[in-house]
This record gives structure tokens, C-alpha cells and sequence, in this order.
């Protein structure tokens, strides 16, 4: 059906282009070639449409990965930071268990060996400490004899 505004021209009819309407031509069928160019375009174009899919995808998915990424790597720096602090902490206590190891050494070494402390055993046996008397001892003695002594002397 023609549209009596515009005739159609023929340079549109040879293009496929048929009887032209209100809001534009109708397309007249196409020739086998030309549908077999179109059926090329339309796979060329689902095929552009499923590479763009896809390459947001990994895009999506790469971005993902690198946010990932980073939480892992801010997460094992703060857990490195901690493990650091608290070989530090560690190593400080080891140096001070060293310190307080080489004071107790030392003072063991100032210490009696048993030898020692056997050899004194001896001689206070050899001694024997207990017959000592205490100097208020030898003075009570004293006094006691003087006492005798001078009694003696007034009873004579």
C-alpha cells in the first residue's frame, strides 16, 4: 500500500525498501545474500554481546579478588605486627630468665659444696662446741669458787 504523501523512489524499492508509510517504509523482503550478511551480523552481535558479558564478569569478579586481596593482606600485616610485638615480649623475658640464671649461678657458686660443709662437720665434732661453757658461765664459776674461798679464808 503507497502512501499518498510521499511516492516511494525507486532508488528505496531497488534497496529493499518497498512502499513507504505514515512513519516510514516498509521493508520489502530481502534478497539471500543479504540475509545470510544480516544472519552474520545478528551472530557477530549476540557473540560481542556474550564476550562483553563475560569480560564484566571477570571484571566483577577480578575486582572481588583484589578487594579480597587486600582485607587478606591488612588482616596478615596486623597479624605479622602482632606476632612481631610479641616475639619482642618473648625475647625480653628470655633475656631477663638469662640475667636472673647467671645471678643464681653466681650466688650458688659463693655458696659451701658439700666438701666444705663436711670438713666443719669434723671440727665441730672434733671440737665439740657443747663443753664450751659461755663467758656469764665461767663468771658465775668464778664467783662461786671466790665465794668458797673467801668463807674459807674467814672461817680460818
Amino acid at each position: 500500500m503507497a502512501d499518498p504523501i510521499a511516492p516511494p523512489i525507486a532508488s528505496q524499492e531497488k534497496r529493499g525498501f518497498g512502499s513507504m508509510t505514515l512513519f516510514g517504509s516498509k521493508p520489502t523482503p530481502l534478497e539471500p545474500a543479504d540475509t545470510s550478511l544480516q544472519q552474520d551480523v545478528q551472530v557477530m552481535t549476540t557473540r560481542l554481546r556474550v564476550s562483553e558479558e563475560r569480560y564484566a564478569d571477570l571484571r566483577r569478579k577480578l575486582q572481588l579478588i583484589e578487594q579480597n586481596l587486600l582485607l587478606h593482606q591488612k588482616k596478615n600485616q596486623q597479624e605479622l605486627k602482632t606476632l612481631q610485638s610479641d616475639v619482642l615480649e618473648v625475647k625480653r623475658l628470655v633475656r631477663s630468665m638469662e640475667d636472673r640464671i647467671v645471678t643464681v649461678i653466681k650466688e650458688l657458686q659463693l655458696t659451701s659444696k658439700k666438701e666444705d660443709v663436711d670438713v666443719l662437720k669434723r671440727y665441730v665434732e672434733m671440737w665439740d662446741p657443747i663443753r664450751f661453757v659461755s663467758f656469764e658461765q665461767v663468771e658465775k664459776i668464778i664467783d662461786e669458787k671466790m665465794g668458797k674461798h673467801t668463807e674459807e679464808m674467814h672461817e680460818e
